[in-house]
């Protein structure tokens, strides 16, 4: 039995917040948007995010996005409908040597009104007496930062969305197209028609970007987000991002238990996302985390998530739109920064999409 063709004016491949945000951000100026997700939404690598909020974003690539995308989430939304930010702090470790790198990123962010405190590392571990911090680090503090639920975040956007967005879970198997432009997609449930797609599935948009032959190098990199519970409480740690060493840290509710990573060189992992940590990745979060947070060094493993993030291997992920076949846009390669991106990222992507449809 032959599926029913559908259509729309977008198809968007990808059910994670990138997705999602530039769904709900096409529907609110009146396009119809059909988003297809084998997973479902929050099914891939979204599901496991740790849903980090800050405004710095030291790469000055994506400085002015981080910072509008804090902006909105602070806002809950862009209609006050989101989970509020869990604002306890967002505390950026940097070498001190390289300050004068994060001035550009600092203004930035200041510039669209938030605040920040730079902190040296006697003033870190008085504030914070949960942390050890040498002296030739400083911190930048974001008092209003922190971390959001992913999961609960992306579900409020969906709904947001309204009736002008269908999720279909399905398989995209290849782009339809025209020698010169995007007609739709192909899927395992049958032909999804489309005035213009955008691929945001990770590392699963470049087969789906070859099949039209536009060359879009991704690879996954592992990512263990692993708990930690301290027996005590956690009250005093904000969330820790330390450029350093690669490692993040946030609270996990109440009770102390610890959410924690450290970024990882494994890299052409399966995209897949299961519950529980390998010993051995615990033991190598363990032994970066704990001289940030010495109460890591033997509070007891507490299980958590194995999945993986998308690389672009030729830079920054970015919002592009592709000449041939017109109608193509791709958003990809975060480089696991894409959830406090997000919201900026939307918008950009559906202002783009946008034009191709009013070309």
């Amino acid at each position: 039995m032959t599926a029913t063709p559908v259509a729309a004016d977008v198809a968007i491949v990808g059910g994670g917040v990138i997705g999602l945000s530039t769904a709900e951000r096409l529907t609110a100026h009146g396009a119809s948007v059909i988003v297809v997700d084998e997973a479902g939404a929050t099914g891939g690598a979204t599901s496991a995010s740790g849903g980090l909020v800050r405004a710095l974003e030291p790469e000055s690539e994506h400085a002015a996005w981080a910072a509008e995308g804090c902006a909105r989430y602070q806002a809950r939304g862009w209609r006050g409908t989101w989970p509020s930010v869990r604002a306890d702090g967002s505390l950026t470790l940097i070498d001190r040597h390289r300050l004068a790198e994060t001035t550009a990123a600092l203004e930035t962010v200041h510039a669209a009104g938030h605040k920040t405190d730079v902190l040296t590392a006697d003033e870190i571990t008085r504030r914070f007496p949960g942390l050890t911090v040498p002296g030739h680090l400083l911190g930048v503090f974001e008092p209003q930062a922190g971390w959001l639920p992913a999961a609960d975040t992306v579900r409020a956007i969906l709904r947001d969305a309204g009736d002008r967005l269908s999720l279909r879970t399905a398989r995209a198997t290849g782009l339809l197209h025209s020698s010169s432009r995007v007609l739709g997609l192909r899927t395992s449930t049958g032909p999804v028609h489309a005035d213009a797609v955008l691929l945001a599935a990770g590392v699963g948009s470049t087969a789906l970007a070859a099949s039209a032959g536009v060359h879009l190098p991704l690879r996954t990199r592992a990512v263990g987000y692993c708990l930690f519970r301290t027996g005590g409480d956690s009250a005093d740690l904000p969330t820790v991002v330390d450029r350093t060493t690669g490692a993040w840290l946030r609270r996990w509710g109440t009770g102390g238990t610890v959410l924690a990573g450290v970024v990882s060189a494994r890299t052409d992992v399966p995209a897949t996302v299961r519950t529980g940590v390998p010993v051995a990745e615990e033991h190598r979060v363990r032994a970066v985390v704990r001289h940030r947070c010495p109460r890591l060094a033997h509070a007891r493993a507490a299980g958590g998530v194995t999945a993986y993030d998308t690389l672009a291997t030729d830079g920054p992920g970015t919002v592009t739109v592709w000449p041939r076949p017109r109608g193509l846009v791709t958003a990809v390669g975060w480089n696991g920064g894409g959830f406090k991106l997000a919201p900026a990222v939307g918008r950009h992507a559906a202002a783009r999409i946008l034009e191709v449809l009013n070309r």
